[in-house]
């Protein structure tokens, strides 16, 4: 099985997740709909859609990571070369730029470690989305894909100083903007007071969802026995 081939599969879960962004999501909705009900809410969308997008950038990470230990066992090789520009070898076997500058550590770890802090911070929202911080942890899920711009922008100038394109490296660069735009997608759809619009429930049950959402949880207070006692 050719690198094109492969790369496939890591873009499946992308398009799909993308696709959950769009109106097409109105078809694909049902489907989810079977294992998580909300996936027929606004909210429910952009949070399957978002975890798609970001299960593929850390499967896509996971692979430049084995590529890049390849390429340390067997050179730059051409078990991911590509035709004409496209060459994930020349890139990710580069000695020059394989690792990041700061820790000496492998693209592809970097890449695993920010997208299953992204994965953890989404889910737990979808676990949980009228949680107290359930705002929190969409901003840090924000700040994490908007520190990540500046790395990609690094490493697109490390492609450009090689002069070939990683076709994985693009890849995960697109599933992180992509996650980027879902984290913004939800935070705004949450600040926007419209997080449970969708969502099934009396206007009562949801008015209560919104208070505990700003408030967060206040423990009942419990009288003491000799308070309830006549004297």
């Amino acid at each position: 099985m050719d690198a094109e081939t492969q790369l496939l599969f890591h873009w499946i879960p992308i398009v799909i997740g993308l696709l959950m962004f769009t109106p097409a999501s109105s078809q694909l909705a049902p489907i989810f709909s079977k294992i998580w009900p909300s996936a027929m809410s606004h909210r429910g969308k952009l949070l399957i859609g978002t975890l798609l997008v970001m299960f593929g950038g850390f499967t896509v990470s996971v692979h430049t990571l084995w590529i890049h230990n390849k390429a340390l066992e067997f050179g730059s090789g051409s078990f991911c070369a590509g035709g004409g520009v496209w060459d994930c070898s020349s890139v990710i076997g580069n000695n020059e730029w394989n690792v990041d500058p700061v820790f000496g550590l492998p693209w592809g770890i970097l890449g695993m470690f920010a997208f299953t802090a992204s994965l953890w911070l989404i889910l737990s929202v979808a676990k949980d989305p009228n949680a107290v911080w359930a705002r929190n942890h969409l901003r840090i899920a924000r700040l994490i894909g908007i520190g990540g711009i500046v790395i990609i922008l690094y490493l697109v100038y490390a492609e450009f100083s090689i002069g070939k394109i990683c076709q994985y490296c693009t890849t995960a660069h697109l599933a992180h903007v992509f996650g980027l735009v879902g984290s913004v997608l939800l935070l705004k759809a949450y600040e926007e007071n419209n997080w449970n619009d969708d969502t099934d429930g009396s206007e009562e049950e949801g008015q209560s969802i919104r208070t505990r959402k700003k408030q967060g949880y206040v423990a009942p207070v419990l009288r003491s026995s000799s308070s309830e006692e006549e004297e």
